[in-house]
């Protein structure tokens, strides 16, 4: 019998409202409700307001299953939002709230009691924009050292303080998880234009000691890469409605193959299939099952490489 995983997301979690509905987001709240679909228990760390929004937020994760102990509540700051505006791809662009209960996040009681049980911990850079936040994030990972940290780096631009965020981040994560214009954000910034960027990511997973990368494409698939090799999956046919969250279920995949020690391939045909399947939907966390998964075609035979 295979061990139940705990899988947590830690950092925001908000409503996200498009013109006339709303759906529950914020990354590592959709990541840690997809590691529930996928069967693991899933555990959200995070901070909401003392409003209708928070409670209402509570009771969609409660009632899909995560385990909200770790969602602390904040009597100043109200509960995230973001607004969505979808183009004719269902490509979403992000107006995100400021100020707002996730930007004081504090390390306490609930959380060290957690730690231990963990099998997989996420976290990004939205969540960390705030000195607050950003200080209770680094104290729960450098408490959380045995445990397996997936850094996504989600980015919404790029400044001084979102790079020193990064650089801080990269050094304490096993995995790397990008999309890719945000891998060439990286390479820009590192002025490494001149190398192609497998070279450049291989170099970045044995400077900072990282395990693997795993790079989405969108319609195109994914790209996964350890040292010493790689995976590229074409991806799977679908009718796309909106892409938010498709992201964060990979992640999700991902973590649950890796904890189960799947090949690259079979762990990027899975994690891309959640994806797919979520792009099919409006909103970050629609309802799935592995038969839901079974009816997506792939576009075309992966490949592998050295």
């Amino acid at each position: 019998m295979r061990k139940v995983l705990n899988i947590a997301g830690l950092g925001e979690v908000l409503w996200d409202f498009y013109e006339d509905e709303r759906f529950a987001g914020g990354a590592p709240a959709n990541f840690a409700f997809h590691a529930t679909r996928c069967g693991a228990r899933g555990f959200l760390m995070s901070r909401v307001g003392q409003d209708e929004l928070g409670r209402s937020l509570m009771d969609h994760f409660k009632q899909a299953g995560v385990n909200i102990t770790g969602v602390q509540t904040s009597p100043q700051k109200p509960t995230g939002t973001v607004r969505i505006h979808l183009d004719a791809s269902g490509q979403p662009s992000f107006e995100c709230s400021s100020d707002t209960a996730f930007d004081e996040m504090e390390m306490d009681t609930a959380w060290l009691k957690l730690i231990n049980r963990l099998d997989v911990i996420l976290f990004g850079t939205l969540a960390q924009r705030a000195a607050a936040s950003r200080q209770a994030i680094r104290a729960l990972l450098d408490h959380a050292k045995e445990t397996v940290r997936i850094f996504d780096l989600n980015l919404r631009g790029w400044n001084a303080a979102t790079r020193e965020i990064v650089e801080e981040s990269l050094g304490r994560c096993r995995i790397l998880k990008l999309n890719e214009t945000e891998l060439q954000i990286l390479i820009r910034a590192q002025k490494a234009e001149h190398l192609k960027p497998e070279v450049f990511l291989r170099g970045l997973l044995r400077s900072c000691n990282i395990e693997l990368a795993a790079v989405t494409l969108g319609s195109r698939g994914c790209w996964l890469l350890t040292p010493d090799e790689e995976y590229r999956h074409p991806g799977y046919r679908v009718d796309v409605v909106d892409t938010t969250g498709c992201g964060d279920a990979f992640a999700a995949g991902l973590a649950w193959c890796y904890l189960h020690h799947e090949s690259l391939e079979e762990t990027a045909g899975y994690a891309n299939r959640i994806a797919a399947f979520v792009a099919t939907k409006k909103g970050a966390t629609p309802v799935w099952n592995n038969s839901d998964l079974l009816n997506l075609d792939e576009t075309e035979h992966g490949t592998t490489g050295r």
